[in-house]
């Protein structure tokens, strides 16, 4: 037997469910935790650590352990930990893959898939390099989820049987990020209208206040300077962490460090953190979270009064002041028969279940969580599939040619929501070539978006004329988190394919040469790989530049 569980994998920590008959459950770890901390270290002896273990690790040792390393996912190439550069989709697919064997050990039987939850702010480039972490620890994304739908659609199983109509406002507050969501749940019916957040917003940001305070109580009242020690620092943010999870059921918490050396002998430093100096170390926070709730109903065309039910997700919802500042906001209570750190994994067990067809009766539709187009001449953005369109979703539009007798165009395709192309995110581009022979103005490029349930992006363009047609083939994305070998391969194989057809000056054409012997003589030495695989992007910038700029695109409808 095999399944398809589902994975919240949370910047502070993992949980995994399956749904049992039609219960969705949380599937503890070998230590018998319902949530497995997000960390990854590595042992004196070169040991690969994951959850617990690695905490305890990095206690005695800072420099070993890398936290919140789904906020480095898509953005950042390296981590370094345990004395060594690793990718942080390498650290991200340790933490998944121990949760998937803990599963198979707990349920009995193998696992292949998984529904694997996400921000639903996270961009194309942080979306793939969760599948990449994935497909590096042996199993694959069925689907990346957004994180609140999850949690609608746990409420909505849970609330299978009211056949009212309902308004509910999801308010995820996580350890590394926020998201606000508005769905219309009615029985086994669950339709997401709008999604807003911030990837960037979350509980570890409060903790960082709290650390920033406790330091400098630490120096000014006992002369300590916790920062310049790694061991204490690493100590005093765990410390800081607790204390923030005390305060959400009492009204004072104590953090204590005996037997430091201070500036005049041995000293037992404490700090207190009263509710007073909690919530306003807090209240930013909190208060730019209840934005984003403001601006999701605005999106959503509704009002807060509207609004039926509220379902708090994420460790960070429990903490008092966001419970009344969104309460306040709102008019009402939350609802109080979930678990808010578990029921984004509930839901994607939910999910799980559904996509192999063992659930009868729940029907569930997203939205698109940001906004995809193109760039055209100018430098300009034109959008084809715009933010919070229910999924699957489709965006057509007309394009044609900027130069007299244009055979080809490049086509670059980018998310955001700005006007200008270069404040966007590129998710990749790709040539249409065999364009009828016309003067500029007369070709009709037809291109189209086409984005599934499973949020997956196709472009197509077709030449009405010609009949011509390409689709997406990503060139500058998807890359980074490869292997050193197949990175270098990669991007050899891009670079002869864009120098194809483009007329180059002897020393670029020399140079071009010169990197595509060397990208094919790199087996086996990763370092020559790398410095390799660097002058390569360098050399397809040049060449895109100078193809983008015979190739442009101009808006027919303009």
């Amino acid at each position: 037997m095999r399944g398809v569980i589902g994975l919240d994998f949370g910047t502070t920590n993992t949980l995994c469910a399956w749904m049992d008959g039609d219960v969705p459950i949380i599937v503890p770890n070998d230590r018998g935790e319902r949530a497995t901390p997000s960390v990854v270290a590595v042992s004196d002896s070169g040991e690969i650590l994951v959850g617990s273990s690695a905490r305890n690790q990095a206690m005695a040792d800072p420099g070993s352990a890398l936290f919140g390393v789904k906020r480095l996912l898509g953005k950042e190439k390296s981590a370094e930990f345990g004395g060594e550069r690793r990718s942080p989709e390498d650290a991200a697919a340790a933490i998944i893959a121990k949760v998937k064997r803990d599963a198979e050990e707990f349920l009995g039987f193998d696992i292949d898939s998984a529904v694997i939850t996400v921000p639903a702010r996270f961009g194309d480039p942080q979306r793939r390099a969760v599948r990449d972490a994935a497909a590096r620890a042996g199993i694959k994304a069925a689907r990346v989820m957004n994180e609140p739908s999850a949690a609608a659609l746990a409420r909505a199983w849970l609330s299978s049987k009211d056949e009212r109509e309902r308004l509910v406002l999801v308010y995820d507050f996580g350890g590394g990020t926020f998201d606000a969501t508005v769905l219309r749940a009615k029985g086994g019916s669950c339709s997401v209208l709008s999604s807003e957040g911030d990837d960037a917003l979350g509980g570890m940001d409060i903790d960082a206040a709290m650390y920033r305070d406790a330091v400098g109580r630490f120096g000014e009242e006992f002369g300590i300077d916790a920062a310049s020690d790694p061991y204490l620092s690493r100590m005093l943010f765990d410390l800081c962490e607790k204390a923030k999870i005390e305060l959400s059921s009492r009204d004072e918490a104590t953090i204590a460090v005996p037997f430091l050396r201070g500036p005049g002998g041995i000293v037992h430093p404490s700090v207190k953190f009263d509710r007073s100096r909690f919530d306003r170390l807090a209240a930013p926070f909190i208060d730019r979270s209840i934005g984003l709730v403001e601006r999701v109903l605005r999106s959503a065309g509704k009002e807060a009064s509207d609004i039926d039910a509220l379902v708090l997700s994420g460790g960070s919802s429990r903490i008092p002041l966001a419970r009344a500042r969104l309460s306040g906001a709102m008019g009402r209570e939350s609802d109080p028969r979930v678990n808010p750190e578990e029921i984004v994994a509930l839901g994607a067990a939910v999910e799980a279940a559904r996509i192999e067809g063992r659930l009868q009766g729940l029907t569930f539709t997203d939205v698109c969580s940001r906004t995809f187009g193109l760039e055209i001449d100018g430098g300009r953005f034109i959008p084809l599939i715009k933010k919070n369109e229910a999924l699957p979703a489709v965006g057509r539009r007309v394009f044609t040619t900027v130069d007299d007798y244009q055979r080809s165009v490049e086509l670059h395709v980018l998310q955001g929501e700005d006007n200008a192309a270069v404040q966007n995110v590129s998710v990749g581009r790709f040539l249409l070539p065999g364009i009828r022979n016309a003067p500029k103005g007369e070709p009709q490029i037809a291109v189209e978006f086409a984005i599934d349930e499973g949020d997956m992006l196709i472009v197509r363009a077709r030449d009405m004329d010609t009949g011509a047609e390409q689709s997406i083939a990503v060139f500058d994305g998807g890359l980074d988190s490869r292997s050193p070998q197949d990175r270098v391969l990669a991007l050899a194989q891009i670079a002869k394919r864009e120098s194809d057809g483009l007329t180059v000056d002897a020393s670029l054409d020399s140079e071009l040469k010169d990197l595509l012997d060397a990208a094919a003589n790199c087996a086996g030495d990763d370092d020559k790989a790398a410095r390799t695989a660097t002058l390569l992007e360098g050399l397809l910038s040049e060449l895109s530049a100078r193809r983008a700029a015979s190739l442009s695109l101009a808006d027919r409808s303009a």
